[in-house]
Formats: C-alpha cells, sequence, structure tokens
C-alpha cells in the first residue's frame, strides 16, 4: 500500500534515501490515509451496515455531516490510493528500465504483490473485513499484465515489421485506463438492462423459453418481501456477531465469506487497475516532482476534476437519498458508477490542490501527513486492528454507539495519534514495521531498519 518513490533497482536492495523521496507523495499518502478512515470508522460502528445509512433515525445535523461526508470522502481516498499506488510502479519501472532490467523488476514486482495479497488475507481474516488490500494486489496484477503485453507488442512490432523504434505511446495508458473503468461498468449495465427487459416481456405476457423462465423466476423471488425480510434478518445476525459475538465467531463469518470478497468483487479489480495506469502516466513523466514546472496545467487539473466530480456527486448522492425502498439492480449501477467517476475526478483535485499547496507556505502545514503516509502500510493496519479492538463485541463493544460526530472525534484522535508515533518512529528507523516486513519478505533478506548515528569526527579521523 505504501508504494514508495524510489532508486534504481538493484541486486543489492536499499532504503529510499530522503533526496529520493518526494515529500508531496508522502503528504498525499498520509491526506488519504486520514479520508479512509473517515469513512471506514463508519463501518467499525455499523458493521452489517457499512454504508448503507438509516436517515429516519437521526437528526437534521448529522444527517447534514453523513451527506458531507458521502460528497468528500466516500470512493475519493481509495482511488487517491489506487492513483499513488500506480505512480510508485511506473518510478520504479522506470529505474528497472534505465538499469536495463526490467524482465527482473517484472518478477520482483509480481512476488511483491502475492506478499501483499497474504497480508490482505490476514488482514480480512483476523483484523477487518474491509480490507482493500486484495483489490490492490489483484489490480496490480492487471497492471503488470498491461506492461508485459505492451513490451510484446513493441517486441513483435520492432522485429518483424522492422520498426526498430517504435513505442506504444505512453498516451495509451490513460486510453487504457479509460477502458478498464468503463468497459466492466457498461457490461454490468447491459446485464441489467437484458434483466430488466426480460422482467417486461414476462410482465407482458410474452413467450419466454425455459431457460428464461427460470431466469425470471429466480429475479422474482429475490425480490419478493419474504425474500427481503429474510435479507434483513441475516443483516441483525451479522450484527450480533459483531456485537455479541467472540474473536473466534468474528473469524468463523469471515472465513465464510472469504471467497465472496476476494473474488466476486472482481469486477472492482479494473476500475482500480485503471486508477493505477492514470497514477502510472503521472509518475511516467513526474508531474508531482515538477508541479512549479506544470503549476498552470494543476491549476487547469483541479479545476475541471472539481467541476466534473461535483456533477457526479450531485448524482451519487440523489441515487442515495432518492432510493426507493424496493429499488432494483439499476439503482446500485447508477449509484456505483456514479460514485466511481466522482471519487476518481476529486482523487485528481487533491492531487493538484496539494501539489500545488506544496509549493508555498500551506507545505509547512500539510507535512504533517507526510511521516503518516510514509509509513502507509503500517497505520492502515493499525486503524483496523484498534478499531475492531475499540468497536466489537470482544473488545470495548461500541457497536451502534457512536454517532457521525462522536465517530469523528475518535478518527481525529486516532490520527493524531499516529502522527506523533509515525513521527517518533521514523526519527529511529528506516521504515515503518510493515514496510520493513513487506520489503524484507520482497528481497528475501532482512533489511537494514535502524538509523545509525552520523559519524563523529574522532571517528572519522580515526
Amino acid at each position: 500500500m505504501n508504494q514508495s518513490i524510489e532508486a534504481p533497482i538493484e541486486d543489492q536492495a536499499r532504503p529510499v534515501s530522503a533526496k529520493e523521496r518526494i515529500l508531496t507523495l508522502d503528504v498525499l499518502r498520509g491526506f488519504a490515509l486520514f479520508g479512509i478512515m473517515f469513512v471506514n470508522v463508519y463501518a467499525f460502528v455499523h458493521p452489517a451496515q457499512w454504508f448503507t445509512v438509516n436517515w429516519d433515525e437521526i437528526g437534521a445535523a448529522e444527517s447534514a455531516f453523513e451527506v458531507f461526508k458521502m460528497a468528500f470522502t466516500q470512493g475519493k481516498f481509495y482511488s487517491l490510493f489506487a492513483f499513488l499506488f500506480g505512480l510508485g510502479f511506473s518510478v520504479q519501472l522506470a529505474s528497472a528500465e534505465r538499469k536495463g532490467a526490467p524482465v527482473s523488476f517484472v518478477f520482483r514486482f509480481f512476488w511483491r504483490l502475492m506478499i501483499l495479497y497474504g497480508i490482505a488475507a490476514v488482514h480480512f481474516i483476523f483484523i477487518w473485513g474491509g480490507d482493500i488490500l486484495n483489490s490492490y494486489a489483484a489490480g496490480g496484477m492487471i497492471l503488470l499484465l498491461t506492461y508485459v503485453l505492451k513490451r510484446a507488442i513493441e517486441f513483435a512490432v520492432q522485429k518483424v515489421a522492422k520498426r526498430p523504434q517504435f513505442k506504444i505511446p505512453r498516451g495509451m495508458m490513460l486510453v487504457s485506463a479509460f477502458l478498464l473503468m468503463c468497459v466492466p461498468l457498461l457490461g454490468w449495465g447491459g446485464y441489467i438492462y437484458q434483466q430488466e427487459s426480460l422482467i417486461a416481456r414476462y410482465e407482458a405476457k410474452e413467450q419466454l423459453t425455459d431457460q428464461e423462465q427460470k431466469r425470471v423466476e429466480r429475479i422474482l423471488e429475490f425480490r419478493k418481501p419474504e425474500a427481503q425480510q429474510k435479507r434483513r434478518e441475516h443483516q441483525r445476525e451479522i450484527n450480533d456477531t459483531f456485537t455479541l459475538g467472540s474473536y473466534a465467531d468474528v473469524v468463523d463469518y469471515r472465513l465464510g465469506i472469504l471467497q465472496e470478497r476476494f473474488w466476486e468483487t472482481k469486477g472492482f479489480w479494473y476500475t482500480v487497475c485503471g486508477l493505477f495506469l492514470i497514477g502510472a502516466f503521472f509518475g511516467r513523466y513526474n508531474f508531482i516532482g515538477r508541479a512549479a514546472e506544470f503549476r498552470s496545467g494543476f491549476v487547469k487539473l483541479g479545476i475541471a476534476s472539481f467541476i466534473v466530480g461535483a456533477v457526479f456527486n450531485i448524482g451519487f448522492i440523489y441515487t442515495v437519498l432518492a432510493r426507493p425502498e424496493n429499488a432494483g439492480q439499476v439503482w446500485n449501477w447508477a449509484n456505483f458508477s456514479l460514485k466511481t467517476f466522482a471519487g476518481i475526478s476529486w482523487a485528481l483535485m487533491f492531487v493538484a490542490v496539494i501539489s500545488l499547496a506544496m509549493l508555498g507556505n500551506a507545505k509547512n502545514y500539510l507535512k504533517v501527513f507526510a511521516p503518516v503516509g510514509q509509513m502507509a502500510l503500517t497505520n492502515y493496519l493499525t486503524q483496523s486492528l484498534i478499531g475492531a479492538t475499540v468497536f466489537y463485541g470482544y473488545g470495548l463493544g461500541l457497536v451502534g454507539k457512536l454517532n457521525a460526530f462522536e465517530q469523528f472525534g475518535y478518527m481525529v484522535v486516532l490520527f493524531a495519534a499516529q502522527v506523533k508515533f509515525s513521527q517518533w518512529w521514523l526519527s529511529r528507523y528506516r521504515f515503518g514495521p510493515m514496510e520493513w516486513l513487506w520489503r524484507s519478505l520482497t528481497y528475501l533478506r532482512l533489511q537494514p531498519m535502524k538509523i545509525e548515528p552520523p559519524a563523529t569526527a574522532s571517528a572519522t579521523l580515526a
């Protein structure tokens, strides 16, 4: 999760030096982690409902705050993190290509993603069921595949067509990103359209095939009030598991849904990979590291992203607030699609605004996010561990007991503690604990952890 801007990949791995890091990227990671906590804390308080707010049970002030959270956080910060992941991939790849070792990079990065997938599985089963790391690992595999395909196409054209200078334009990364994000959504939309058309034909008493008849019966069975009541009862059972169950009960529940959460969300992987590709495009040109040079471009990007994201946000919020009680799949598709593109747009807005702000005096305030961002994987997992301990029944048992404002207070206190801890830790060690473990497993040897004090004058003379 914490993809650092690294030096050229060498046989002897070494940590990223202070000079090689771009402070803005660590600030963006820390800021994204703050926003992710903003979203995830609701899922801790309401483990069976996730992001479904019971609007009838809260007051006007809390409702307004929940709408604010939807507009500014949902879909925005996992998008920002995915963007930064792709950017880190691009920078590491560029280093490997300059060294003439892209093949070894592919195998090393594949192994790195496999380790991340293992961390994701442990996180999901034993700590928290809201894991996003597995989608990053899977999306990273697709990203790696796109690079391998790119190299294969270039090699074929260069050798077969005798065009030794041929390279696929880097702008194709943006085209590929658009296709990866839009085609699955269009496919899902087309499936829903066929489903609704089939039901319309059934209600119009048209002749259906046996297969079509069985499909309609399954759809209508799912929509019956009895089925909806059964789903509500299942939600209450889930809530009781987290409120009253032991740690073993919670782990057993997560094991039961492991395949569903790790595989049946595969459509989401393409969205994540699309965000990776956008980040990779930025990384290829080092746009963030050259923000002063591209100042006017960042201003235009920030304004355009804000306007486009605001339009999508309005639609997203509408699909939440105006959703009928028995809404079908069309509402789900519209809600997810609008949230996705609102998130992408405003993630780019955050990139532009923070990159510009880091050029001025605001840097003195924003850099507080940097230590948290430098230890993003450690801090992300720590947020999950503390959240599960505070809210679930085997801990302090605060499920369902904090309103939106109290959740915000909890989040601010925890994040402030992570800022202080990260500052303290990084003053003594090169990496966060999980970053060190991930890197050590990647290179299959323990990495140097402690920061060695500078040599004294006498030691130097000796």
